[in-house]
């Protein structure tokens, strides 16, 4: 079975669409399951012109004809996004800047080129059997990472508290790629979203229990929030996330406050010792700091303290509890009571 990979453009994909050359269903895919907002980020990716994944196709090619017929091994869902967009019967997200809503016809000529113009890397399998595609198709399948929480609330939502959270995650490309708040690996995977997300619960209800599920009904329950709602709370946890970094970003930034789970207790604490977070059940029991204001060189003394004892296992000293709460489940009510406590105390003036 020859395996020939070939850069094609989206415009020899809809040449042979409309030339009832391309098979988008054959037996072996299943149908249509891409929401609207999965399909129009796709388009948005390309005419950002970044790359998207390759495409397989089984090619039979009749010597007698002298023509082929390609059915699709894998990537169905984003020809068929391509191919709706192409013809005028999908609409772009509002989001996307200077042609936010638009449809293809509506794109001027050097845009609609541009589109027409992009490369897919596409690999055929020329002439190959039905054994032979089923068991590239069960392969590249048995290759493939289970989608996400956050990757499916991203295909799922479209609404203004999902486009807040996306845009102050890509805002803060900083924690990511130099701190590593969330690897690099969970970046991609969109888990640096689940974190931001929590910042948006705590700062518009006070902080509880954690979890993707928790994130997603948050998704769910704000849909009707405007983009003049999520301003304020936006600013907030950019000021918020700014002053983590800028007073202990070079003290403590190998240390447990700039892992994903301390540092959501780091930068919520801030807000509530300023006086900008809601008490809840987890900051109940030191709201009296609400509001206090933060004493620099006492957080920073007593966050080294805290994370001096974390690095060394002390689970029999001073601080014991709050090692102990952070070796636990740290998305539960239990756990963040203690640390947030601890850290909310830290920062107190």
């Amino acid at each position: 079975m020859a395996s020939i990979p070939q850069t094609y453009t989206i415009s020899d994909f809809l040449d042979w669409h409309r030339q009832k050359q391309l098979i988008l269903e054959p037996k072996f895919q299943r149908g249509s399951v891409w929401t609207p907002q999965a399909q129009t980020f796709l388009i948005d990716t390309i005419l950002r012109k970044f790359p998207i994944p390759s495409i397989y196709l089984r090619t039979r090619i009749n010597p007698t004809t002298q023509g082929s017929i390609r059915e699709v091994v894998d990537g169905q869902q984003r020809l068929r996004a391509i191919i709706g967009f192409a013809s005028n019967e999908l609409r772009l997200s509002q989001r996307t800047p200077e042609i936010g809503g638009m449809r293809y016809n509506d794109l001027d000529d050097q845009v609609k080129a541009d589109f027409l113009s992009y490369g897919i890397t596409t690999v055929q399998l020329i002439n190959a059997s039905d054994a032979d595609v089923l068991e590239v198709f069960a392969r590249l399948n048995s290759y493939s990472v289970k989608v996400t929480p956050a990757e499916l609330r991203h295909a799922k939502f479209d609404e203004p508290v999902k486009w807040a959270i996306w845009n102050t995650t890509r805002k803060w490309g900083v924690l990511w790629d130099e701190y590593h708040v969330v690897s690099i690996r969970d970046s991609v995977r969109l888990k640096n979203t689940t974190l931001i997300a929590e910042m948006y619960m705590a700062m518009k209800d006070g902080i509880g229990d954690g979890g993707e599920d928790k994130v997603t009904s948050f998704y769910t329950s704000h849909k009707k929030l405007s983009d003049d709602d999520l301003e304020p709370i936006t600013t907030q946890i950019n000021t918020t996330i700014s002053e983590a970094v800028e007073w202990f970003g070079t003290l403590l930034a190998k240390t447990t406050f700039f892992d994903a789970p301390n540092f959501l207790m780091l930068v919520t604490a801030i807000a509530f010792v300023k006086g900008i977070m809601p008490v809840s059940a987890v900051s109940e029991s030191v709201k009296e700091v609400r509001g206090v204001g933060v004493n620099l060189d006492k957080a920073r003394e007593q966050l080294g303290l805290l994370s001096a004892a974390v690095e060394n296992e002390d689970v029999t000293g001073a601080y014991s509890e709050f090692v102990l709460a952070t070796k636990s489940s740290t998305q539960r009510v239990s756990s963040r009571k203690v640390r947030f406590a601890n850290i909310a105390r830290a920062l107190a003036r």
